[in-house]
């Protein structure tokens, strides 16, 4: 018992006097195993079970960063015995549904096609700027675009259904005017009646029946025809158009020269003008040839339109306005339109009619190396062609099926390797709303693109645990090129790069031009710009920035950053 307790008393007191040395023992330990794992690169595909093992309640992953995230616990399950300096590259699938991106013009944007306007005159300027602003778009690449764009006028003819709407909606307000025009399907224009209708009580009534027909859009002109009654029947146009708050005139009342008018005006002016006034009776038009016999100065049509627009409008008042529309003769014959308004029975040009222009929002893809609004699927083809009951899908799997085979009646003469946007309504079991997909032909047949696609990252055995490449890759954003110029707003050194990085959204790299970025520039542009965006970002932090660039052409260029020392430099 005695030699037994010594025994024990030299085990505990080797217990007591070796802590550090068992350390030792322990960290070298360690670093044999650490020596003794394998140092492999391989390459590994996530299965079906793989992601039910992570978590996940579809096989793929909803972005990068969650494949990042949960990737390495499951290759330390696998690999084991992979040591430091082990590299897999992992695939994996990822949900990468259609996104259309939002942009909204601003009034600097228009003068990046050289417009001196701000908006567009017609959708091939829209083109034009779409291609500018996104050199490097790629097929079935979307944008939501929402712009300002010269109006057309519309032409629209009041209804005997659209007289009853305006006795329903005006009758409290003009109880006579109302009944009437409901009744007898036209405006009453004799100033003595109890039924009369002025030119504002007219406006107000022709914003009633555009906007039950076409809804109210700011800034968009209807130029609509009415009949008459000014004891005969006749009828009168005048163009509206909705301000954002009611409907207003726009250059007042419509009226065309008519054949009878230019007779009248041959009659009228035949003593102070007979040469010209013969002329426009006999050929219908004004001679303005300054050469000729016959030639209609600036005044003398100005003289004619006033006896016009009073003989044809005895009720008007001074300071309405009116659209004339007339035809001249300078070697051929040619429509002028002009904005009068009536001052002291004398008409002038009215200076302050303006351009109209609405604010449009359009859904615009880019395939086949063109910008173009998506194919809408015509609306009788959802209950006919589809056998759906209503006038939209409610399976995506169904849509895009039946959309392809669809594609392929309408479209017989595709080419392989050819892009189709296609629209479509969806009911997603609260609304219908619109969709998007993008089909290739492919094989003599048209195939829809997936919304989940495969990617892969690369991960790294570091410090005992897998590590993903931390690399954000960054693309450039128009807002972006904007915090940079207020960012380095100080610099007095930049100030016509900043100006020029500002206005067109890129960096100007032609040696010699006065917007010139060069290298040093650059990186102070991109260090600028994470400062602002990433300033919370962790050490040893990378992001690849790709940005737009000019240097004769639009393209773009990338530079590898990384965060050391808080401080972001050139990742080498």
């Amino acid at each position: 018992m005695k030699k037994t307790f010594y025994v024990l008393m030299a085990f505990v007191g080797l217990a007591l006097t070796s802590c550090e040395p068992m350390e030792d023992i322990h960290d070298e330990i360690d670093n044999d195993l650490d020596s003794q794992l394998a140092v492999a690169e391989r390459d590994y595909v996530l299965t079906e079970d793989d992601y039910e093992e992570l978590g996940q309640n579809f096989p793929n992953f909803g972005s990068v960063e969650d494949a990042r995230t949960l990737i390495p616990s499951l290759l330390s399950d696998l690999y084991p015995t992979y040591g430091a300096g082990s590299i897999i590259n992992v695939g994996f699938d990822l949900f990468d549904p259609l996104r259309v991106q939002d942009y909204s013009v601003s009034s600097s944007d228009y003068g990046m096609i050289d417009l001196s306007t701000d908006y567009f005159s017609g959708m091939g300027d829209v083109a034009d700027f779409l291609d500018a602003k996104y050199p490097q778009a790629e097929d079935g690449e979307y944008v939501r675009l929402t712009y300002n764009i010269l109006a057309e006028e519309i032409a629209y003819e009041l209804s005997a259904d659209d007289f009853d709407v305006i006795g329903d909606e005006l009758g409290d307000v003009y109880p006579d005017p109302a009944s009437s025009a409901a009744q007898y399907s036209n405006f009453d224009r004799r100033s003595d009646r109890d039924a009369y209708w002025s030119n504002d009580m007219i406006v107000e009534a022709l914003g009633v029946a555009i906007s039950e027909e076409f809804g109210d859009i700011a800034g968009q002109q209807y130029n609509v025809t009415y009949a008459i009654y000014d004891g005969s029947s006749g009828t009168e146009s005048m163009t509206v158009q909705f301000d954002g708050n009611t409907y207003v005139a726009v250059g007042g009342t419509s009226y065309e020269i008519s054949s009878e008018d230019y007779d009248a005006i041959g009659d009228e002016f035949a003593t102070a003008y007979p040469g010209p006034a013969g002329n426009a009776a006999q050929f219908g038009s004004f001679d303005v040839r300054e050469t000729s016999d016959n030639y209609w100065s600036e005044d003398m049509l100005l003289e004619a339109f006033a006896f016009v627009i009073t003989s044809e409008f005895p009720a008007a008042q001074d300071g309405d306005q009116f659209v004339l529309t007339y035809r001249v003769y300078n070697g051929s014959v040619a429509t002028i339109v002009v904005n009068l308004v009536l001052d002291s029975g004398a008409v002038t040009i009215d200076e302050d009619a303006s351009v109209s222009t609405i604010e449009e929002t359009k859904v615009f893809a880019y395939t086949n190396g063109d910008w173009d609004e998506p194919y809408m699927l015509p609306e009788n083809s959802y209950t006919e062609e589809f056998g759906q009951r209503f006038s939209n899908f409610g399976d995506e799997d169904e849509a895009l099926a039946k959309i392809a085979i669809f594609l392929g009646r309408e479209f017989p003469y595709a080419e392989e390797g050819e892009y189709k946007a296609v629209a479509y309504r969806f009911y997603n079991g609260e609304a219908t709303v619109t969709e998007y997909a993008n089909f290739v032909f492919e094989g003599g047949d048209w195939m829809a693109i997936p919304s989940v696609i495969s990617d892969a990252l690369q991960f790294g055995y570091e410090d005992g645990m897998w590590v993903p490449d931390n690399t954000i890759n960054y693309t450039l954003t128009s807002a972006d090129y904007s915090i940079i110029a207020d960012a380095l707003s100080d610099n007095t050194e930049l100030s016509t790069q900043l100006a020029s990085v500002d206005r067109y959204g890129n960096f100007d790299r032609r040696p010699g031009a006065s917007a010139y970025w060069n290298d040093d520039n650059l990186l102070l542009a991109m260090q600028a710009l994470l400062n602002e965006i990433a300033p919370n970002a962790e050490e040893g932090q990378k992001y690849l920035l790709t940005f737009d660039i000019y240097n004769g052409s639009n393209t773009t260029e990338s530079l590898s950053l990384i965060k050391e020392g808080g401080m972001w430099v050139i990742n080498q």
